[in-house]
């Protein structure tokens, strides 16, 4: 199942070409309150997905339309954002492998480098990334993104899927620059990647179910319709398992969080973004996401 966050506040079904609206229906068996979000409906899901096919049925149906999506979770309680979690090795987008040297790091030190994004930067389909004010150049990451469905503390590698809601595209964000005069570094990670607008997700969760190997799907990102990242996830360091069971030693997991899980090109392969450009990321199974670019 796809389901997606529309606008104003209701929940979809995606279905080919249109969105089965299901919020209504929700409220009126009884299964969720009225205006529920998508934070509700996971954490709500183990109840909620066997009356599905009766929720559907009373759904109404509209035509699909980017325009009507929200992000799917809009205020997730964190965004974990892996780094240096793809082997990489080559130089050429059509391997898929990831473009940059090979990574020195063990899959123990990568695990270590992940770090928190506020949600405060969640944006969704079909809206703009800022480009900050200030000599800052800004780059997109795109990354397969896990959404957590139960809470999470202390699980195992074993068990870890089991507390998978689903799968999301995001863009880690970057802007690099200013360097402070004299210091030869820049600034770390929570300031160049937590500006407003750089946590890009949609268009829609696909659920674990549908989605049965996460390590093996493609993902495409287009910049002004010029192909500028193309990768497989199967180049993954630390897999999806390892991800959320080494974080929910770290902290609690919570129905909604989200956990992306790094972008396979170093810098030196990525494409500084100009205001008034158009990015379409798609990744396998999950779909398409359009965005635009500005100035603040």
């Amino acid at each position: 199942m796809r389901i997606a966050a529309v606008k104003p506040n209701d929940l979809a079904v995606v279905q080919d070409d249109s969105f089965l609206l299901v919020g209504e229906a929700l409220a009126e068996s009884g299964l969720l309150s009225k205006g529920a979000s998508m934070i509700d409906f996971i954490a709500h899901y183990d109840r909620v997905k066997n009356f599905l096919d009766d929720i559907i049925a009373k759904g109404r149906k509209i035509p699909r339309d980017s325009n009507l999506l929200k992000a799917p979770v809009e205020r997730p309680s964190k965004i974990w954002a892996a780094a240096f979690n793809y082997k990489r090795g080559s130089s050429d987008i059509k391997d898929a492998a990831g473009r940059g040297e090979t990574l020195k790091f063990t899959p123990e030190q990568a695990l270590e480098m992940t770090f928190l994004k506020p949600s405060s930067a969640v944006i969704g389909p079909e809206q703009a990334i800022l480009i900050p004010r200030g000599e800052r150049t800004v780059y997109p990451e795109l990354e397969l993104c896990v959404v957590i469905g139960n809470e999470a503390r202390n699980v195992s590698k074993e068990q870890a899927l089991n507390h998978v809601f689903g799968y999301t595209i995001m863009l880690d964000m970057t802007a690099r620059g200013p360097n402070p005069p004299g210091t030869g570094v820049g600034s770390c990670r929570s300031v160049r990647k937590g500006f407003e607008t750089f946590a890009p997700s949609g268009p829609w969760i696909t659920t674990r179910d549908e989605i049965t190997e996460p390590h093996n799907l493609m993902m495409n990102l287009w910049i002004d319709g010029a192909l500028c990242q193309s990768a497989n996830t199967a180049g993954m360091i630390n897999g999806i398992a390892e991800l959320v069971s080494f974080l929910s030693q770290v902290t609690t997991l919570y129905p909604g969080d989200l956990i992306s899980t790094g972008n396979p090109d170093s810098p030196a392969f990525q494409r500084k973004l100009m205001a008034g450009e158009q990015l379409k990321a798609e990744i396998e199974k999950i779909g398409p996401m359009n965005l635009s670019v500005r100035d603040a």
